[in-house]
C-alpha cells in the first residue's frame, strides 16, 4: 500500500472508533480488510495501538468522579491524578500519531508476519464466479499457496516468478509456489518467460515442465489429460510411465480428456430430459416452438476435408478460423411454422442456450459477435440433419471465400450477438424488424436459420463455441418465439 492509502485506512479506523463511520465508508473499510492483507496488518496495528494507549477503564471513571462533599480540600493525590490526565490523554495522542507516522514513512521496514508469504496475484479476473477457493479472488488480490475453484468466466493469475497462467472456467487450481501449480481439473493456458524457464504444470496423471514457451493444459478428474504446445517447447512426465516426452510448438499429448468431457456419464445420473414435441403458450399471444417440434431440426457442419455429418449431436459448433481453415464450423436451425398459416405474426424471437465447449483454447478468442442469417432460397429448407455436410448445406457453397459464413446470394443478414470471452452459459436472443420481416415472408411453413462466428481465433487452437440442440439432455434447445394473432 502508498503512504496515501495507509493515511486513507487509518482515517477510516479513527473513525470506526468513533462511531462515525458513514456506509460507503463502512463498506470501503471491509472491503479493504477483506482483500488487502497490508491493509490487514496496519488495522491490527492500529487497533492494538489504540488498546496499549487507552487509559485504564476503572481509572478514567474515578478521575471523572468529583470527591466527596464532606472533604473541604482535594487530596493531594487526586489533584496529582486530576492534573495528570490531560497530559496523558495528549500523550497518547501523540503516540498514535507518531505510530501511524512511522507505518507510512517506512512501509519498506521489516516486519514479521505470521503465516506463508504471498506467491502470485490475481491480475484478471473477467465474468469470474468463485466457489470453494481459499484464497482471495479479486482481481489485485495477493495470493499465497491454496486453491482457487473457478466456476464461470476467465482469470488471470500472475506468480512472482513471471509465469502467467489463464484459467478458464470450469476449473480449480492449486497454487503450489511461484514455480509450479496443480491443475486439478479443467483448463489453462500457461505464458512462461525466460525468467521462469522450469515452471511446472501438475495434473493428476502427469507433470508439465516449460522450457520458455506458451501451452495449454485439459485435466479431467479421471485422471485423463491434454498438453497443446502453441509455441516453444516442454517436457511431458506421465506418473504412469515415468517417461518423459518432449513437444514443440503445435504438437500435442491426448489420453482422451476430450472425450471424457464431451458426453461424461455419471452412476445414478438422471436419463435426457423429454423436448416438447407441442407448440408452447407463453401468454400474452406469444407461442413458443422448439427445433424439436414438427420438422424442426439443428445441425452443424465442419469445413474438413472428412465433409462429416454432426446432426446428432448434442450442441451445434461454431469458429472462424482463418488459421486452420479446415476448422471452420456454421450452425443450422430450422423450424415448423406450419401451425402459423394464416396468421398475424406481430413479432419474433430468436433464443439460444450456451453450451460449455470441450474444444479449443477461450484464452485464444476475444469478445465474439455471432451473426444470424435467413436462408432465402425456400427451396433448401427442406435439408434433413442426418445428411447435411461441408459439401451439401442450405446457401452455401464448398469453395466460397468467407467460409465462415453463408452465400449472401441465397440468405439475409437478422442479426447479431457477442459472447464475452470466458462465458460459457447463458443464452443469446436475435429480435428485431429484419427477423420479423423474414418469418412473415416464409411461405412453405419452415425457416431455417444459419448461426456464424464472425471473430477470429488470434491464434491456431481457439475455442470452438457451441450451442445446445434438441438432443441435448441437460440445456434448452434452440427455441422461436412468436407472437402472433
Amino acid at each position: 500500500m502508498s503512504p496515501q492509502e495507509n493515511w486513507n485506512l487509518l482515517e477510516l479506523v479513527e473513525k470506526s472508533l468513533a462511531g462515525a463511520l458513514s456506509e460507503s465508508e463502512r463498506t470501503e473499510l471491509n472491503a479493504l480488510l477483506r482483500e488487502n492483507a497490508g491493509a490487514r496488518r496496519l488495522f491490527a496495528e492500529a487497533m492494538h495501538q489504540h488498546a496499549t494507549l487507552c487509559l485504564d477503564e476503572r481509572l478514567t471513571r474515578e478521575l471523572a468522579q468529583p470527591g466527596p462533599s464532606v472533604v473541604a480540600k482535594p487530596s493531594p493525590t487526586i489533584q496529582r491524578l486530576s492534573s495528570w490526565y490531560p497530559t496523558a490523554a495528549a500523550a497518547a495522542v501523540v503516540a498514535m500519531g507518531l505510530v501511524a507516522w512511522k507505518l507510512l514513512e517506512q512501509p519498506s521496514s521489516p516486519t514479521v508476519h505470521s503465516g506463508p508469504a504471498a506467491i502470485a496475484t490475481v491480475v484478471k479476473a473477467r465474468g469470474c464466479k468463485w466457489a470453494g477457493s481459499t484464497l482471495p479472488t479479486a482481481e489485485g488480490s495477493r495470493v499465497t499457496p491454496g486453491t482457487l475453484e473457478l466456476v464461470e468466466g476467465i482469470a488471470t493469475v500472475k506468480f512472482d516468478s513471471g509465469a502467467e497462467v489463464v484459467m478458464e472456467a470450469p476449473a480449480t487450481l492449486d497454487l503450489v509456489d511461484a514455480m509450479a501449480c496443480r491443475l486439478v481439473k479443467g483448463t489453462l493456458v500457461a505464458d512462461v518467460p525466460p525468467s521462469a524457464i522450469g515452471f511446472t504444470v501438475d495434473t493428476p496423471d502427469a507433470k508439465v515442465v516449460d522450457y520458455g514457451t506458451r501451452f495449454g493444459v485439459s485435466a479431467g478428474e479421471d485422471g485423463k489429460y491434454l498438453v497443446q504446445v502453441l509455441e516453444g517447447l516442454v517436457e511431458v512426465n506421465p506418473k504412469a510411465t515415468n517417461e518423459p516426452q518432449k513437444l514443440r510448438a503445435g504438437e500435442k499429448v491426448d489420453t482422451g480428456v476430450r472425450a471424457s468431457q464431451l458426453r461424461p456419464q455419471q452412476p445414478g445420473q438422471e436419463p435426457p430430459r423429454w423436448q416438447p414435441q407441442t407448440i408452447l403458450d407463453a401468454g400474452g399471444g406469444w407461442k413458443v416452438l422448439s427445433t424439436a417440434y414438427g420438422r424442426g431440426k439443428d445441425a452443424y457442419i465442419q469445413s474438413s476435408p472428412k465433409s462429416k455429418n454432426f446432426g446428432d449431436d448434442a450442441f451445434f459448433r461454431v469458429k472462424h478460423s482463418s488459421l486452420a481453415p479446415e476448422l471452420n464450423r456454421k450452425g443450422y436451425v430450422a423450424f415448423d411454422l406450419s401451425k402459423f398459416s394464416g396468421a398475424q405474426v406481430e413479432d419474433v424471437e430468436l433464443v439460444l442456450s450456451i453450451e460449455p465447449s470441450d474444444l479449443g483454447f477461450a484464452t485464444l478468442v476475444p469478445d465474439s459477435t455471432f451473426a444470424v442469417y435467413g436462408v432465402t432460397d425456400e427451396s433448401s429448407d427442406d435439408w434433413d440433419e442426418h445428411e447435411i455436410t461441408w459439401k451439401e448445406a442450405p446457401a452455401h457453397h464448398p469453395e466460397q471465400v468467407d467460409r465462415h459464413l453463408p452465400d449472401t446470394s441465397r440468405a439475409v443478414l437478422l442479426g447479431k450477438f457477442q459472447v464475452d470471452q470466458g462465458v460459457s452459459r447463458g443464452s443469446r436472443t436475435i429480435r428485431g424488424q429484419a427477423i420479423l420481416d423474414f418469418v412473415k415472408q416464409d411461405t412453405n411453413g419452415m425457416v431455417t436459420f444459419i448461426i456464424c462466428r464472425e471473430t477470429d481465433e488470434t491464434t491456431r487452437d481457439g475455442l470452438v463455441h457451441a450451442f445446445s440442440t434438441k438432443e441435448n439432455g441437460s440445456n434448452m434447445p434452440p427455441l422461436l418465439r412468436v407472437k402472433a394473432k
